[in-house]
């Protein structure tokens, strides 16, 4: 069982884990209507977090080109 999409290259792969982990806030403001609040600001810290966890399961570690694609997408 592989936990990517082949299509995804590392970089790909980086940006949607920063992007999963963002916070978003939306709140109604009188005047201006919806507005959204991105915070991203512990994005990255939590998506290096994930990959660690992926690369430290034993099928992973044991899959060369499984764990290198992780290694690449800790790296982007």
């Amino acid at each position: 069982m592989h936990l990517i999409k082949k299509s995804m290259t590392p970089e790909e792969k980086a940006k949607e884990l920063f992007k999963k982990f963002s916070r978003r806030t939306k709140f109604l403001d009188e005047f201006k209507g919806w507005i959204e609040i991105v915070d991203s600001s512990r994005a990255k810290q939590f998506a290096l977090v994930a990959v660690d966890e992926i690369l430290n399961i034993n099928s992973v570690d044991k899959d060369f080109s499984l764990s290198h694609y992780w290694l690449d997408v800790s790296m982007k």
